[in-house]
């Protein structure tokens, strides 16, 4: 089968954009974290800092243990988006971007005699070279290219950093064999336990397995017969997805880890998801909302860090896309929270709309003010991307809005949106 696409995998692309701006960074161990606190996690680590084990998700306080010279910096949302759009523009300039997975994640789709090995190779350098050229010198990447979306991202994972990886052919069985079954994307731990339960232990076996085999795996017909095409090359079209929630979480900075502090946190959040429900085109038909705590109640935090103890809370309503609406159901929930004592110290907060259905299968409102309110909300919306994100906003924000900045998208593709951030 022949190579149908080029998938550019960004290498350690936050703590790059850091290094890239600061000269002074480059070629010492980099961290970036949520916030100035020792008690978070790393989002992201250069490969200067990996080499000492450090890796997203590892507590800040781990990391500087194992890496004394460790520099953190605090994620900057809009600048990364910033660099992510100047790295669509460069692959832009060489081939047509197909699909943008993430914001540092993307692929292209070959034709013709792009399809041929030594022209893919070609392509690949020269988007490495466009990137090199529009983004920075220090915006490194690595580029897959197979038969497929998914063997271009696994060809892509092989070498890093810099790597430049073509999935041939003639072999893809033999190649692919070579692997670890983990190497592949959607393969945990979890997977790879259920894996070995139906006797599947090396990448070969996964390879060779039949589909009913994997059908059993997955506990699907539909995504066993589609791992048995894509593991042979085949390139099985993605099924749209639907949305499902609009959410937002934060975690609380040490000067709002109070009640007020959370629900004015909470609040705001609330704005920014319910402006990116309108931007999206939805109507939401419920609302949650959570909080972690600092430890368990009436224990002491645990030595390594905050505890898991927590609460949350939901509610239907009319489906609606206000903010006004949103923000009662969101003060209603709060007021049911534990008291007196009875919870701990608020560490993040988070909230979602929920039941999400297109705008254009909604039913509007027949009364007078709910169409009021949804009018309100979009004229907001217009001020805000006209003038700067949050000049209009309700009262109960007041003097939080600037409280919990964007924060990077792991799950969605950045929004510059000035109604949304």
């Amino acid at each position: 089968m022949p190579l149908r696409y080029l998938f550019v995998d960004m290498n350690a692309f936050f703590a790059s954009v850091e290094q890239q701006d600061d000269k002074s960074l480059r070629g010492r161990p980099v961290a970036v974290i949520p916030t100035k606190a020792e008690t978070t996690f790393c989002i992201a680590a250069s490969y200067e800092a990996r080499a000492f084990g450090v890796k997203t998700g590892t507590p800040v306080w781990q990391a500087r243990k194992l890496c004394p010279g460790l520099i953190t910096r605090e994620a900057d949302h809009d600048r990364y988006v910033v660099v992510h759009h100047r790295i669509l523009d460069a692959v832009g300039s060489v081939l047509p971007v197909g699909r943008v997975m993430s914001v540092d994640e993307l692929s292209c789709k070959l034709l013709g005699d792009e399809r041929h090995p030594d022209r893919a190779i070609e392509l690949a350098r020269r988007v490495k070279a466009a990137i090199y050229d529009r983004a920075g010198e220090w915006m490194r990447c690595s580029v897959g290219a197979g038969p497929n979306e998914l063997l271009a991202k696994v060809a892509a994972d092989l070498h890093k950093p810099d790597g430049l990886t073509v999935l041939r052919d003639d072999d893809l069985a033999a190649d692919l064999g070579r692997l670890k079954p983990t190497d592949f994307p959607g393969v945990g731990p979890r997977m790879e336990r259920r894996l070995k339960l139906h006797g599947i232990f090396t990448a070969a076996q996964l390879v060779a397995a039949p589909a009913k085999t994997l059908a059993a795996v997955w506990g699907s017909r539909v995504l066993g017969e589609k791992w048995f095409r894509v593991l042979r090359g085949e390139d099985v079209p993605e099924k749209p997805t639907k949305r499902h929630t609009v959410s937002h979480s934060h975690v609380l900075p040490p000067e709002l880890r109070t009640d007020d502090g959370a629900l004015g946190v909470l609040v705001r959040l609330t704005h920014k998801a319910a402006a990116r429900l309108r931007k999206e085109g939805y109507w939401a038909g419920g609302v949650s909302v959570g909080v972690d705590w600092k430890g368990e109640a009436g224990a002491a935090p645990a030595p390594a860090g905050w505890g898991k103890a927590g609460w949350g809370a939901g509610c239907r309503l009319a489906h609606c896309q206000d903010t006004p609406s949103f923000l009662r159901a969101v003060g209603h929930l709060w007021g049911k929270r534990p008291k007196d004592g009875a919870a701990g110290v608020p560490f993040k907060v988070g909230m979602a709309l929920v039941d999400l259905v297109p705008a254009a299968g909604a039913t509007p409102s027949l009364f007078e003010a709910d169409r009021r309110a949804a009018g309100l909300s979009h004229a907001m919306d217009g001020v805000n991307a006209e003038f700067g994100a949050s000049v209009v906003y309700f009262g109960t924000m007041w003097g939080l809005r600037d409280a919990a900045p964007n924060r990077i998208a792991f799950g969605r593709i950045p929004d510059l949106s000035r109604a949304v951030s």
